[in-house]
């Protein structure tokens, strides 16, 4: 595959160790692309710190496995499994934004709301609400499908419409 020597540290991948690698993360993953990016990721980070030689292999080989779970995780957390997927990948992006602007909150109440929702659904608002990134835009920079984003924007309206619809009456009476 690849013979690359890093000339300051002397770090050198032999054909041997990358194929052992390669086939490890194809293990893991199942994915002929995903483990070539988790081979490639993880001699970026044996470039970047020293290591024995003597422990190369095994520190390579726990790397691959920790960025694997790392990235199943993240994976895992966007997988969405419900019998109205199909339903959810169609919604049209204008409908979710017009949902969104009819639920008027105050800043008081927006802060309780912040604290309430996970770090992912504050980053997807605040790109597409505040910053005003397109679906798409959002897609590209996150490395997510747009169709997974809209679901995830369209459950967010919804869980907050369920828990907090009363402040839109609220405030709706009070403006």
């Amino acid at each position: 595959m690849f013979n690359f020597k890093w000339p300051e540290k002397g770090v050198q991948f032999d054909d041997e160790l990358l194929n052992s690698l390669y086939r490890y993360a194809l293990s893991l993953s199942n994915d002929q692309q995903q483990a070539y990016d988790l081979v490639q990721s993880c001699c970026e980070k044996v470039l970047l710190k020293k290591v024995a030689k003597k422990e190369l292999k095994p520190y390579m080989l726990k790397s691959i496995r920790n960025q694997f779970i790392d990235q199943y995780r993240r994976w895992k957390l966007e997988l969405v499994i419900d019998s109205d997927l199909e339903h959810q990948e169609r919604i049209d992006e204008q409908q979710t934004a017009q949902g969104l602007e009819q639920l008027m909150i105050d800043r008081q109440h927006l802060a309780i709301i912040l604290q309430d929702i996970s770090y992912q659904d504050r980053e997807l608002l605040y790109l597409w609400a505040v910053e005003g990134n397109s679906m798409q835009e959002l897609a590209q920079r996150t490395n997510t499908s747009r169709n997974t984003l809209l679901s995830r924007l369209n459950r967010l309206k919804k869980r907050l419409n369920q828990k907090y619809g009363y402040l839109n009456e609220q405030v709706g009476h009070n403006g």
